[in-house]
């Protein structure tokens, strides 16, 4: 009996243990969810709980915009005018825009081409190259208006502009040009005398040479200035305006001499474009200017070197009033630009011994002086200029310059006295030097009172000396026979015979 309580005691304990395992095995099996537990206040917490994370949904990464540019490269510029741009980032589709640069800023738009949105590489532009500047700008422009076609300045398509800022570079050209251009406009001419070239192409180093007009053609060289290959704006040079004429010529030299001295007429030779010099006509207006020898009245008349003239006008003669312009006493009327030589008939019985010049409007060209109802004085300035006096009684004078003894092979040679101004029938003679006194008569021609130029004498080369006298005779005997050892004495000033010393030169080859 008491082994049947035993037995049945270890039934039960087995029969227990079964369920308990059976009970961990199926919580091993199925754990129990995690269950958020939210504390007492009062209750602490030992345990860091970690709450499992709730998945988010994918998403795709946003490109980084890429940052608007314009990368072009310095390169040369030749006759065909084409340019390359080396790379271009847009933001939309729109355009690039080559522009000259004038003063520091964009000027003349030279030409452009489409882009598309995003990178645009290798673009090829075409330009006039006669219109470059030594900088060009690149600017990226927009699309704005009718899809396809370029509408600026007088359009929507205004430069793009990122950051505040246009899309923009600059870039040097290197002119390997084949042909020189001058840009030239007329204009006015002031007192400083600065000539203002507007621009000058130059596919070498060389020089811009401004030139006034004789007999219809280019003349003298008035002002010279060098430059540099390439293209220059704004050229300014300056000239003695006085010698100016109303027909100024821009021309270019080639700088084929020493550097940067100009050897005209020499090595430095014109510039040819189509086997033609280089050259450009423009009209140009000076400031008033009157220019008049001290010299006697002769027959009622005066001789005016030159007048400048703006217009058609009238050169007229004022009697002197205590040093002030007095009564009109004589006119002569102008052409329009350039006067020479001006002879102006004065009323002699009112003349004094200093007159006063001054112009005058043509206001109805064709008909007579007629002031004051019009022909009114000319203004500069806005102000009345003062007048240009000069004498009447200078006595007589003479100008020669040193120069060259012809050698022709002839029995003769040809010298030249610039100016001679008596106010009496005259004999110029040149003379040799004997121990630095004058001495033989070499050659004579005679002259009549007033004012005479560039007179030509001839002389035996073989009897010249190294330095010659010109003096100046009284033409008292046959006016058509020189006799020096008679009545035909030397004129004389302060008791001195007019005697001007100079000196032959060795001939230019």
């Amino acid at each position: 009996m008491r082994r049947m309580k035993q037995i049945h005691g270890l039934w039960w304990l087995g029969l227990l243990w079964l369920v308990v395992v059976a009970c961990a095995q199926e919580n091993e099996a199925t754990p129990a969810p995690t269950t958020a537990v939210t504390p007492a206040a009062d209750t602490a917490v030992s345990a860091t709980l970690t709450p499992t994370d709730t998945p988010s949904p994918t998403r795709t990464p946003a490109p980084t915009p890429s940052v608007p540019l314009v990368s072009a490269a310095d390169q040369p510029l030749t006759d065909e005018g084409e340019l390359q741009i080396a790379s271009v980032v847009s933001p939309e589709d729109g355009w690039l825009v080559l522009y000259a640069m004038a003063e520091g800023g964009l000027g003349e738009v030279l030409g452009f081409t489409a882009v598309t949105t995003g990178l645009n590489q290798n673009l090829t532009l075409t330009i006039d190259p006669q219109l470059a500047t030594p900088t060009l700008g690149a600017v990226l422009h927009s699309d704005a208006g009718e899809s396809g076609t370029f509408e600026f300045p007088d359009g929507p398509d205004v430069p793009l502009e990122w950051e505040s800022a246009q899309i923009a570079t600059t870039f040097d050209l290197d002119f390997q040009l084949s042909e020189p251009v001058i840009e030239v406009a007329e204009q006015a001419v002031g007192e400083d005398g600065v000539v203002r070239v507007a621009s000058v192409l130059l596919p070498q180093d060389g020089w811009l040479a401004i030139h006034g007009q004789e007999d219809g053609r280019i003349g003298p060289l008035l002002g010279v200035v060098p430059l540099t290959a390439g293209r220059h704006e704004a050229i300014t040079l300056t000239i003695p305006w006085r010698e100016g004429t109303p027909t100024l010529y821009a021309a270019l030299y080639a700088d084929n001499g020493e550097p940067l001295h100009f050897d005209y007429q020499a090595e430095d030779e014109p510039l040819l474009a189509g086997d033609e010099p280089v050259v450009a006509e423009f009209h140009a207006t000076f400031p008033i200017d009157i220019f008049v020898l001290d010299q006697p009245l002769v027959d009622g008349m005066f001789e005016v070197e030159r007048v400048i003239s703006n217009g058609p006008g009238w050169l007229v003669a004022y009697y002197d009033d205590d040093g002030a312009p007095g009564l009109i006493i004589g006119s002569a009327p102008l052409e329009d630009g350039l006067n020479e030589r001006v002879m102006v008939e004065v009323l002699e019985s009112a003349a004094t011994d200093v007159l006063h010049l001054r112009l005058h409007e043509d206001t109805e060209p064709g008909d007579d002086f007629d002031f004051p109802r019009v022909d009114q004085p000319v203004l500069y300035d806005g102000r009345l200029p003062g007048t240009v006096t000069f004498s009447l009684t200078p006595g007589n004078y003479l100008t020669v310059h040193d120069q060259p003894l012809p050698t022709t092979g002839t029995a003769s040679a040809v010298l030249t006295v610039d100016l001679v101004v008596v106010n009496v029938p005259t004999w110029v003679a040149i003379e040799a030097d004997e121990d630095g006194q004058r001495g033989e008569v070499l050659g004579f021609t005679a002259v009549s009172p007033g004012v005479n130029h560039d007179i030509a004498i001839s002389i035996d080369p073989t009897l010249a000396t190294d330095t010659l006298y010109v003096t100046l005779y009284l033409n008292a005997g046959e006016p058509d026979e020189f006799d020096p050892d008679g009545a035909d004495v030397p004129l004389q000033r302060n008791r001195s015979p007019i005697s001007v010393p100079f000196f032959l030169l060795a001939e230019e080859q």
